[in-house]
């Protein structure tokens, strides 16, 4: 059987390839064009041409169809997405893309491609490479998909601008998810999950109450099937969601509970974060000491470097806080030395803010330089958030220097980026 233009299709967007490239020397484009569409049956040797080209090797088990395999890979899917654990998920990963399964139904294919998306997105060490040529070629055959298809190719693209910490294309990519979700029945458990990406999502754009309403949802789910990791990721969420609008005891319940669970079960992965998330909470309180102490804590539980970053940003807004400059730039100076050799395009992000902390406390000339380079980021990735805090931060350095008409100019985008931020159009609704 050689019904599987699909894939040929699928592996030639994803590489970049036009069908006159692929197709030269072979047969004629308009005939891998029918290929493609699986209209036609061509021979097997114009098949094996057009697969060595595309370096792409398949195999047709006949000791298993297509709904059983489906059925085989989207376990794996719920163990992922259920119990995060990514390590895990990397090597059945490696072994599903090794298989090379052939698929001779297209639309089990795209069902197919879309889990392994989302399974790529969990393990991944490198997002970017690792997604972005697989998300465009879904993107392009997208026409194709049916409404459960479309759930899950919206819900991955959110995904992947989450980890991008582009969080303004990652709500847009959830709100169409959220249309097509409408539209199907999926399982309680891919809802929960669904729910809590939601919570989180509308957590970084601080709309606190539509966080907290989705992340109770996907709690009540996870604790009645004891997945505990999932659960604490929604204790956690919650405890900022809440923290943010003033919900202060129930905040510290839920960081507790998360930390009781956590340490309970020996989950020790899960205690980065949860100190993390303590020492933000003490520093919102004005406990800076307390605070310090448990990003230490964070960042001492922590192995991989760019997961480091996090804990040292804090430090350095803390100590920034204590007007204490050397601890400023030896953490800054940390940060900024674990990002150039991670060469993770994410983490550009901190990057821009470490900059910032350090070029105030040990380079003035480079001060403005640096501050206007974060303000331009920012406002170039739609985060109104930091443009506005950067665009404050540029009137406030212009006034104390007596540059008034551009004081005047960053303190104006500085209200426009607030307004945004708040989604108001008109003074009068402040």
């Amino acid at each position: 059987m050689n019904n599987f233009g699909h894939v040929i299709k699928l592996e030639r967007i994803r590489r970049n390839m036009k069908q006159i490239s692929l197709a030269q020397g072979i047969c004629t484009p308009s005939y891998l064009s029918k290929i493609e569409n699986n209209s036609i049956v061509p021979s097997q040797e114009v098949v094996d041409l057009l697969l060595n080209r595309l370096e792409l090797s398949v195999i047709q088990n006949n000791n298993i169809d297509d709904e059983s395999y489906l059925k085989k890979i989207r376990e794996i899917y719920f163990n992922a997405i259920m119990n995060k654990d990514r390590e895990l998920t990397a090597k059945q990963l490696k072994e599903i893309n090794a298989e090379r399964y052939l698929f001779i139904d297209s639309t089990n294919y795209y069902t197919y491609q879309l889990m392994v998306l989302r399974l790529t997105l969990i393990a991944a060490q490198d997002i970017q490479n690792d997604t972005s040529e697989l998300i465009m070629a879904l993107s392009e055959l997208s026409g194709n998909f049916n409404d459960y298809q479309m759930f899950l190719f919206h819900s991955n693209v959110g995904s992947y601008y989450s980890f991008l910490l582009d969080y303004n294309s990652t709500l847009q990519a959830y709100e169409k998810a959220i249309i097509y979700s409408k539209k199907i029945n999926i399982e309680p458990w891919e809802e929960a999950d669904f729910n809590y990406v939601l919570g989180h999502c509308y957590l970084t754009q601080q709309r606190w109450v539509i966080s907290i309403e989705y992340i109770q949802r996907a709690l009540e789910y996870f604790k009645g099937g004891f997945y505990n990791t999932r659960a604490i990721e929604c204790y956690l969420v919650l405890a900022i969601a809440q923290d943010a609008s003033f919900q202060l005891d129930e905040a510290m319940e839920n960081l507790l509970l998360a930390q009781k669970i956590s340490t309970q079960l020996n989950l020790k992965e899960n205690f980065p974060l949860i100190k993390q998330n303590i020492g933000t909470f003490a520093s919102r309180k004005g406990l800076s000491q307390e605070a310090i102490q448990y990003f230490m804590e964070s960042l001492e539980h922590r192995d991989d470097n760019d997961e480091k970053i996090y804990p040292i940003y804090s430090l350095v807004k803390e100590y920034s806080k204590l007007n204490n400059a050397e601890q400023v730039i030896k953490w800054a100076e940390m940060g900024i030395s674990l990002i150039n050799e991670s060469q993770n395009p994410s983490l550009q992000t901190y990057a821009h803010h470490l900059n910032v902390y350090l070029t105030k406390e040990s380079d003035p000339n480079q001060f403005e330089k640096a501050v206007i380079n974060a303000y331009q980021f920012f406002r170039d990735n739609k985060d109104y958030r930091h443009t506005q805090k950067y665009a404050l931060l540029l009137g406030n350095y212009y006034f104390k220097n007596n540059k008034y008409k551009n004081a005047a100019k960053y303190f104006a985008i500085s209200n426009e980026y607030m307004f945004k931020k708040q989604n108001i159009s008109h003074w009068e609704d402040l």
